[in-house]
């Protein structure tokens, strides 16, 4: 990064709830946090038929945060993107991009002409023979990427790179924290509409899964408990969560008999994901698991995934080893775990030549 000095890195996490923006500068050692925040998407730009709600919601905030002009990576998103674990022959890497694609290519979830596609190596696994290379394979429509892209440039905001959850929660947890060989860790990003599970281990992606739960799964939940607005019980959720109901809002319509079924549920999701992760890639146990996104600042959601899945479990704070000012630290403090992915969108940027 000593080449990057002082350069912006700019990640952007637009969801279908929110957008999320994180703004580091470069450092000679670490980089330094000079502003991050998180929007929350008016009704009309969350449809995805108002093209032009969101492209005008797009534009106030970069023109507000000073991102028109800038470079920045963003997040890929969107029903045509996919995660594929798959094995090559060891080749040369010139090679490897047509024989991912001919993998892809051969699902046939995306039209040969629209696959648009990218690979990282896998830390090495018991299915991987000494011949084999093991690669977790990114694809997506390429109409899909061009309108991401075009999206972000009508707003001013010129998009240098493109990824996905997965590399970027990789990121982001490589510049957190020691790696111990051989140690299996998760990390579980909760997004809105569903969640990405990531094991990692010797500072590779090991294992990738999308789990069909997110915070609107909690928000129903309380919703149809306690009768409230979405809105209502969206705040009520994060406010209240596991730890204990407001006043006259415990007992058997609270909010933490609300969310506990869906919580049950998704740690048993989480805990089939482990337990395929140890028979088909013969990997080993995880031993910890970080907790990432806006649920995560959910209170009490670190001790109830803990006990229901039998691993210590901690809410992540994508920033803590990354240099930051007084006013700028209390500014992200509150908004931290839902910013793990665009810290590593961020950080991404660090890899890529201006």
């Amino acid at each position: 990064m000593l080449s990057l000095f002082g350069k912006d890195l700019i990640g952007i996490d637009l969801g279908s709830y929110s957008l999320k923006v994180v703004w580091l500068k470069a450092g000679a050692k670490t980089p330094r946090l000079k502003t991050a925040a998180s929007w929350r998407l008016p009704p009309e730009a969350r449809a995805a038929s108002d093209s032009g709600s969101l492209a005008g919601f797009l534009s106030g905030i970069a023109s507000a945060k000073g991102l028109r002009g800038r470079r920045a990576a963003a997040l890929m998103t969107g029903r045509s993107l996919i995660f594929r674990q798959i094995y090559l022959p060891v080749m040369p890497e010139a090679d490897l991009r047509e024989a991912v694609k001919w993998e892809i290519k051969k699902e046939g979830a995306i039209p040969e002409e629209e696959i648009v596609c990218d690979y990282c190596h896998a830390s090495t696994d018991g299915k991987a023979a000494g011949n084999l290379y093991s690669l977790i394979a990114f694809a997506a429509r390429k109409t899909d990427v061009e309108a991401l892209m075009s999206g972000f440039g009508e707003a001013g905001i010129g998009i240098r790179v493109v990824d996905a959850v997965p590399t970027a929660l990789l990121f982001t947890f490589n510049e957190n924290n020691v790696w111990e060989d051989g140690v299996n860790y998760g990390v579980v990003d909760i997004g809105h509409e569903k969640t990405t599970l990531v094991i990692l281990k010797d500072r590779k992606l090991a294992f990738v899964r999308e789990i069909a739960f997110g915070g609107i799964d909690l928000t129903k939940a309380v919703v149809e408990a306690l009768a409230l607005s979405e809105t209502e019980a969206e705040e009520r959720k994060i406010s209240c969560g596991l730890g204990g109901d407001e006043p006259g809002q415990s007992g058997q319509g609270g909010c933490s008999r609300a969310l506990a079924p869906p919580l049950e549920r998704f740690a048993t999701e989480l805990h089939r994901s482990f337990d395929f992760y140890q028979a088909q890639f013969r990997g080993g146990a995880v031993s910890k698991l970080f907790l990432s996104g806006a649920t995560a600042m959910m209170p009490g959601i670190d001790s109830f995934v803990a006990e229901a899945v039998g691993m210590p479990s901690f809410v992540d704070d994508p920033l803590r080893k990354i240099g930051q000012r007084g006013g700028v630290r209390e500014a992200a403090a509150n908004i931290a775990p839902a910013l793990a992915v665009a810290t590593g969108m961020a950080l991404r940027m660090s890899q890529h030549d201006y």
